[in-house]
């Protein structure tokens, strides 16, 4: 990972006491090199507009002016204890003034200054400078400056170990890109590029859930570029943790994160039970809720959540739990938690085979599946997976099922005749997976525990 230099603030020399007098900040370089020195003549009203700015470089021992850079439209980003803000920059949020970093890897140090909003949705752009060994002084790139232009999202990101650059664009909430570029003949050459982008599946595509990326992903190979893509899991949002109770007297914790249509999440019952973490799989129910499905161990169904997605006026999730002819009412109150980044997010490759269990007292059915992942043979394959299953309902033989299924991504495969319109799909989440199907498939669905 590489990590941006940040500039250490000497002192601010003047306040904005008067509108008129300029603002100056005083400021030191990661080299030791300069005493900078950045200058408002008319300071802007506040860290969101833009003012003219110089800057005036000065040797660290002499004091002697070496250099002097404007910018028509600076931006006095400021940190929360007034001092002005260096070397940040957020994707999303105020991007500093200035950066000093070694931009072109020749050992030197270099300038990046604001200069506008000329990146995309209107995001920071900036000057780059490289310094000239031949003249000893900072001369403005207009290569490099492009990097922050264009659409890209600010400032661009310096990997010195890798001695790469790294730009970030976005058109939407659905297309992505990141690109990776290398310096040669002292210019910026794209090298590797990752665009990602919304999937919508046609009409005859059935079982093929929302939420799912088509990523692209390709690299400069001996001068060539080599291209590949693949269907990619749904982003993983931030998990919304709640605490509550049911019927006013039991309490009760609760987390789910929304992967696409799926929900995946754990209830714990503190003073019921044995106070272990219960897994949580659902998703979207009815208009302004969801459902989640509790499943044991063994995956025995232990009840039903159905929860609000929107606060009472008390501000509160209205909830109902339910299992058989049992039913209670809770109220939910969404509070600052943490959960463990190892339940988080996808499931990992390596974790996706094992055996899974269902079981549906209610509709007295019960499964076994057996999930093995059988490698591709072309370089970048999502390659299949074996599924060995038996289905054991009351009154009929058991149901058997053997059958190799392509990956449709590293998450999913889906079996689908699009003649009858008839299949079912596997999603592999951690420590489970949630199976549907329709017609003759049909008993098959539900959320199956991954055993140890």
């Amino acid at each position: 990972m590489s990590i941006r230099p940040v500039l250490v603030v000497a002192g601010l020399l003047l306040a904005t006491a008067a509108a008129a007098e300029p603002l100056v900040y005083q400021l030191t370089d990661p080299a030791q090199k300069y005493r900078v020195e950045l200058r408002f003549a008319q300071p802007p009203a506040d860290s969101y507009e833009s003012a003219p700015a110089t800057v005036s470089l000065r040797d660290k021992t002499s004091g002697e002016l070496l250099q002097t850079l404007d910018s028509p439209a600076a931006y006095a980003t400021l940190k929360q204890d007034g001092s002005l803000s260096t070397g940040q920059a957020p994707m999303y949020g105020d991007q500093s003034a200035l950066f000093f970093d070694d931009f072109n890897f020749d050992g030197e140090q270099d300038l990046a200054l604001r200069n506008g909003s000329e990146g995309g949705y209107g995001g920071p752009s900036y000057d780059v400078y490289l310094f000239d060994p031949g003249t000893r002084r900072l001369q403005l790139s207009p290569a490099f400056s492009d990097l922050t232009r264009n659409g890209q999202l600010g400032m661009f990101d310096t990997d010195r170990q890798a001695q790469r650059l790294h730009t970030w664009s976005k058109s939407g909430c659905c297309w992505h890109q990141d690109a990776s570029w290398k310096v040669e003949n002292n210019l910026p050459l794209m090298v590797e590029e990752r665009i990602e982008q919304g999937y919508t599946p046609a009409p005859e595509e059935g079982f093929m859930p929302r939420g799912y990326f088509n990523v692209t992903y390709r690299a400069l190979v001996d001068g060539q570029w080599q291209e590949h893509s693949r269907l990619e899991s749904p982003v993983s949002e931030a998990p919304q943790v709640f605490r509550g109770t049911l019927e006013g007297k039991i309490p009760v914790e609760l987390w789910w994160q929304r992967q696409g249509e799926v929900l995946v999440g754990e209830v714990r019952y503190p003073r019921g039970g044995s106070g272990q973490p219960i897994l949580l799989v659902g998703g979207d129910y009815e208009t302004g809720s969801v459902t989640l499905v509790e499943s044991g161990s063994h995956g025995e169904i232990t009840g039903t959540w159905y929860v609000q997605t929107e606060n009472n006026p008390q501000g509160k999730r209205e909830a109902v739990w339910v299992q058989g002819a049992k039913r209670f009412n809770g109220m939910l109150q969404e509070t600052p938690g943490k959960v463990a980044e190892d339940k988080l997010g996808p499931v990992a490759d390596e974790q996706r085979s094992g055996r899974y269990l269902m079981r549906d007292a209610a509709e007295q059915r019960s499964a076994e599946l057996i999930l093995t992942l059988v490698p591709g043979t072309e370089p970048h394959a999502l390659g299949s997976v074996d599924v060995s299953m038996r289905l054991e309902r009351p009154g009929v033989a058991p149901l058997l099922m053997q059958q190799r299924v392509p990956l449709t991504a590293s998450n999913l495969a889906i079996v689908w005749d699009p003649q009858t319109r008839r299949g079912y799909r596997l999603q592999l989440l951690k420590g489970a997976l949630l199976m549907s199907g329709n017609y003759e498939y049909r008993d098959l669905r539900g959320t199956y525990v991954k055993q140890p």
